[in-house]
């Protein structure tokens, strides 16, 4: 599987900018307040599991190795793809905190994904 070039030689399309980065950016920055200032974070399947379906989709898409995914919490979900690669379980929120370059990530989640 082709494997997408790293972000800081990617050219995005002004809709890719508008429609996706700006939402994941304004989402992440929410995040960022949150645990910034120790509000609690409240999430839901409909909204948050939505964008958090969007941005695995674009990791796996990136990285386009085996994995199996068990992301906990309410905008959680389980995804595999391909046979006998790496298993990952963590928080849906930390997830993308790591993806977006917030935290470091090991082994598949160095694989960034724009935000």
């Amino acid at each position: 599987m082709k494997q997408d070039p790293p972000l800081d030689t990617r050219r995005w399309k002004y809709g890719y900018l508008v429609d996706i980065i700006f939402t994941r950016d304004t989402w992440m920055h929410r995040l960022d307040i949150c645990r910034a200032t120790g509000i609690t974070w409240s999430s839901s399947p409909g909204h948050d599991g939505q964008l958090v379906a969007d941005v695995t989709a674009e990791w796996a898409r990136r990285h386009g190795q085996p994995f199996s995914l068990t992301l906990t919490g309410p905008a959680g979900g389980q995804r595999c793809q391909g046979s006998n690669g790496e298993h990952l379980e963590l928080d849906a929120l930390e997830f993308c905190w790591i993806l977006a370059g917030r935290a470091p990530g090991a082994g598949l989640l160095a694989t960034r994904v724009p935000f």
